[in-house]
This record gives C-alpha cells, sequence and structure tokens, in this order.
C-alpha cells in the first residue's frame, strides 16, 4: 500500500515482486491499494494537463522538477521508475482511488486499463471533487468511505491467500 511517488513505488515493487515470485524467489504478493499513484514519471498523461486548472496541490513543473531530482539521467520510461510501462501480466488484485481534480488522475486510469488489458483485476475509484491524496484527509466523508473500502478489499485478498 502507498500514495502518491509510494504509490508509484508500491506498483514498481508489485511488478518486480511477481518477477521474482515466478523464479521461486519470493512470495507471491496477495494485493496491492493505492492512492492517487504518481505511476508516469514521463509525465505524459493527459490529466496532467486537463486538471491543471482543478489541482490545487500539484502542477506539471513541480513534478518535473522532483522527477527530474529523483531520476537525475535515468530514463523516466523504465518501467521500475514508471509503473504505467511495467508488464503488468500476473499480477496480484490492484485497488485505486484517485481524486478527480488531480493532475495525476489519468496515471490511474491508465494503469489500471494497463492491468485489465493484461488479465489482471483492478478497480479504480474515481472521486469527483476530491483532491490528491484525500484519503488522508479523515475529516472527509469520501476519505472514511475510500479508506472503509481499502480495509474490505485487503481484508478480502488476504483471507482468499490464507
Amino acid at each position: 500500500m502507498g500514495d502518491s511517488a509510494g504509490g508509484g513505488l508500491t506498483l514498481s515493487l508489485l511488478s518486480l515482486l511477481v518477477a521474482q515470485a515466478r523464479e521461486g524467489s519470493c512470495l507471491r504478493p496477495a494485493a496491492a491499494a493505492v492512492m492517487s499513484p504518481w505511476a508516469d514519471l514521463a509525465l505524459s498523461s493527459e490529466s496532467m494537463e486537463t486538471r491543471a486548472e482543478a489541482d490545487p496541490l500539484m502542477t506539471r513543473d513541480s513534478l518535473a522538477t522532483t522527477a527530474r531530482l529523483y531520476l537525475g539521467t535515468h530514463d523516466p520510461h523504465d518501467p521500475l521508475a514508471s509503473p504505467v510501462y511495467a508488464d503488468l501480466a500476473g499480477l496480484p488484485p490492484v485497488r485505486i482511488h484517485v481524486g478527480e481534480d488531480e493532475v495525476l488522475l489519468d496515471d490511474s486510469i491508465r494503469y489500471g486499463e494497463s492491468l485489465e488489458a493484461a488479465g489482471g483485476t483492478v478497480e479504480v475509484h474515481a472521486w469527483a471533487g476530491m483532491v490528491h491524496v484525500f484519503p488522508s484527509n479523515l475529516i472527509l466523508r469520501a476519505a472514511q468511505q475510500a479508506l472503509d473500502d481499502v480495509g474490505a478489499f485487503l481484508r478480502q485478498q488476504l483471507l482468499r491467500n490464507a
């Protein structure tokens, strides 16, 4: 589980662990849940432009600066940095919560579409009027609902794999 950049790292780690599990070097993960994952450090998602006016917290420029600091000269299309470019075959179920008013919206949608196309199970919940990592603000009813959903999802997946 992770949010924002940690959500992207969670999704990258998920692909890495599944590949290692195929080789027998670790156990296969049961599931993953992420909130507002930054899944494309190349910043190619359309919502970087279409949601720019709606997002009060993040900008393409601030993300570009952060990506440069993190990646240096490394390729932002590397699946270990940007899980939207990963081979998603064989991944366990994934749950994603994202606000409709954030520039990272399409990172979640693209990842979900790619996982489904690879035969995986994913639910992407895009919340109207919500911003980046809104579930961390427990005052919001939507935050409570999203966290309850994540908890129920993880319980179900963990019990199924017990």
